[in-house]
């Protein structure tokens, strides 16, 4: 798979490739300015939608068409992209200001799973024991606790059959594999399914392909898949050091876009690496799978 870039976005850190197969476009975020964006690759348009957040974790399109469930800032909320308005969801962290909602996906049966990280993390302010949480929030709207004490997660998918949910240990540097029951959410501890210390290292969004391979994007310039029984198959170069996350796009699902950043870039690191922060497309052997949609409730 090779990559180029098709969207030179220059976002700090863009994230969440979701397509939308009914439109034909790109849903993705750009983190820092808390923006959720529409791509149209047929036209190259661009469009972008303010949440009225200064950060963004992550946002998934909605059953409803022109809705995305958005998580940003302290709270989960669905954006109407036709008036603006903000329909609330949930806030399982009242009162840690402290922290922000990170990466989220919703499975199968509408549940919501979504972490939240510190605000002062990947900052000089950061200290070990600022820590988020890992939750499920069910479908009416009831939230629970899936792992304490976390640094950062990102990256949510699930295999096939939905037996098992994995999810990128960022900090530690790990695929962590939760068991999976669809009637009662992720079941039990997590299994260190790869460790990537001393390899690849930082691993962001996660992708999944419809024979169960599972696409890693690292913050080392590289992306790399992984077969079900975690062997590593490839190792694909990435145009720019830093691929945060993939999303299989297309009529046949075989369009991968990967977003990527420059974080902490300096100007001629931005000229070293032309495309940074921007999106990139690469063609799969193998069709991909789509993101499950929220399915807004009426409000």
């Amino acid at each position: 798979m090779e990559f180029k870039p098709v969207l030179d976005a220059s976002a700090v850190i863009a994230e969440t490739p979701i397509w939308d197969p009914r439109i034909g476009k790109l849903y993705w975020t750009s983190l820092f300015d808390g923006d959720v964006h529409r791509f149209d690759p047929a036209t190259g348009r661009d469009e972008s939608f303010k949440t009225g957040e200064s950060l963004i974790g992550s946002a998934v399109p909605c059953e409803e068409e022109g809705h995305v469930l958005v998580a940003a800032g302290d709270e989960l909320f669905v954006l109407d992209f036709v008036t603006g308005k903000r329909f609330f969801v949930a806030d399982p962290e009242p009162n840690r200001p402290e922290n922000r909602f990170n990466d989220m996906r919703v499975d199968p049966r509408g549940r919501i799973l979504v972490s939240t990280v510190s605000k002062a993390y990947a900052t000089p302010d950061f200290k070990p024991t600022m820590r988020g949480v890992f939750y499920v929030i069910e479908v009416d709207g009831s939230s629970r606790t899936v792992i304490d004490g976390i640094v950062q997660y990102n990256g949510i998918v699930w295999n096939s059959d939905c037996t098992r949910m994995f999810v990128a240990d960022t900090a530690e540097e790990k695929l962590l594999a939760f068991r999976y029951n669809l009637d009662k959410g992720p079941v039990g501890v997590p299994e260190v399914a790869v460790d990537f210390r001393g390899g690849f290292s930082t691993p962001d969004g996660l992708s999944i392909d419809s024979e169960d391979n599972i696409y890693v994007c690292h913050w080392s310039g590289h992306v790399t898949v992984w077969d079900k029984k975690f062997n590593l198959v490839r190792d694909i170069a990435f145009p720019v050091p830093y691929a945060c996350c993939g999303g299989f796009a297309g009529e046949d699902l075989r369009d991968f876009y990967v977003a990527s950043a420059k974080y902490g870039y300096t100007e001629e690191e931005v000229k070293k690496h032309p495309g940074a922060g921007g999106i990139f497309l690469g063609r799969s052997e193998i069709p991909g799978t789509l993101d499950n949609f929220f399915k807004l409730k009426s409000q």
